[in-house]
């Protein structure tokens, strides 16, 4: 009984996280105003980045493209 709540939590945890970052095709840093795909290898912490989901908006707010990523 216990495994089938942990798993039914699990997934339903998983489900949660996983939906947003589907969502974001790039992150913004608003302390360096660059943009990065959301799959940077520059990204440590991505719960202090901005979500975008086009770069033209990025681009519009401000922010400058990632020069390691290429966004």
């Amino acid at each position: 009984m216990v495994k089938k709540i942990a798993l039914a939590t699990l997934a339903a945890f998983s489900l949660m996280v996983a939906t947003p970052a589907m969502a974001t095709d790039y992150l913004a840093n608003p302390r360096s105003m660059k943009f990065h795909y959301s799959t940077c290898r520059t990204i440590k912490h991505p719960e202090n980045f901005i979500p975008y989901s086009s770069r033209d908006a990025a681009i519009n707010d401000g922010y400058v493209a990632c020069k390691v990523c290429h966004p």
